[in-house]
């Protein structure tokens, strides 16, 4: 038997289909209703902050009033404040101290830089001076630092009471900067270690030191010797000297030497200005 369906239930039907159930709309309004009341509470509390932040960023209690320096030993206060280029007055809410950390660094004379705020109104730079350690000549005379880097030219007035490096031109500053530095290494750890060995020679007796990029270091002492010691093993060679320069003294040749060759594993040769003393 066949069943036949009015087509007017069959439309009944479908309309109560179609019909969205109360209790779901009213609960996915709450939920989009509570999503608006987060983004509204969201973008209410970033006003609040960037009204707090514009009210402090024009107050005059956070204004920059003081600036302490430490560590500044040849530079005065003055000269770090004019190298940091802080103006007084400014925000320190508004003060990059990364910015100010990079200036202070392009000063010759500052090998690092460290600031920070102290509020209300203070602000403080650290910083570590370059320590000369020696005097390069390349036509013009430049401070060289315990890290063997030639960092400044001398002014009229500024010591030259530290050991002189020579040989070196300005073509070769320019070209070999990396190779002159590694050199100049050699010679402060040489002259470490004439202070901490007793090797016969104080470093207060050598003149200059002559750096070649070839043969590597030689000495010229205050009595007008060459002493060669090349690139390496500078402890064992000045070791050698301080025995060769006592045997000498001993057979009464010391005064006649004037080039000591030290550049070889195990031996030294001499050359003398006047002939042997026989002995």
């Amino acid at each position: 038997m066949t069943s036949v369906t009015s087509p007017l239930l069959a439309d009944k039907r479908l309309t109560q289909a179609n019909t969205p159930d109360p209790v779901e709309t009213a609960k996915r309004h709450r939920v989009f209703l509570k999503y608006v009341l987060i983004v509204c509470g969201v973008i209410d509390a970033i006003l609040v902050l960037l009204l707090v932040y514009l009210f402090f960023l024009h107050m005059p209690y956070f204004n920059l009033q003081h600036v302490e320096v430490t560590g500044n030993r040849r530079l005065s206060r003055a000269e770090v404040v004019e190298a940091s280029e802080t103006v007084a007055g400014i925000n320190l809410l508004t003060v990059d101290l990364g910015a100010i950390a990079a200036r202070l660094q392009r000063h010759p004379w500052i090998h690092s830089a460290a600031v920070y705020r102290r509020f209300p109104g203070s602000l403080i730079i650290e910083i570590e001076e370059r320590n000369p350690r020696a005097i390069l000549s390349a036509e013009k005379l430049y401070y060289v630092d315990d890290r063997a880097q030639f960092f400044t030219r001398l002014l009229p007035g500024d010591s030259v009471d530290y050991p002189l490096f020579t040989g070196i031109s300005p073509e070769d500053l320019k070209s070999r900067g990396p190779e002159i530095q590694e050199l100049i290494r050699r010679g402060l750890a040489m002259l470490e270690t004439m202070e901490r060995d007793g090797s016969g020679m104080e470093p207060s007796a050598v003149a200059e030191i002559r750096l070649s990029l070839d043969e590597g270091l030689s000495l010229r002492t205050r009595d007008d010797r060459r002493v060669v010691l090349g690139n390496d093993n500078f402890e064992s060679k000045l070791q050698r000297y301080a025995r060769l320069k006592g045997f000498l003294i001993r057979r009464g040749e010391w005064q006649n030497a004037r080039i000591i060759n030290l550049d070889f594993k195990d031996r030294a040769v001499v050359r003398w200005d006047k002939p042997r003393v026989q002995g």
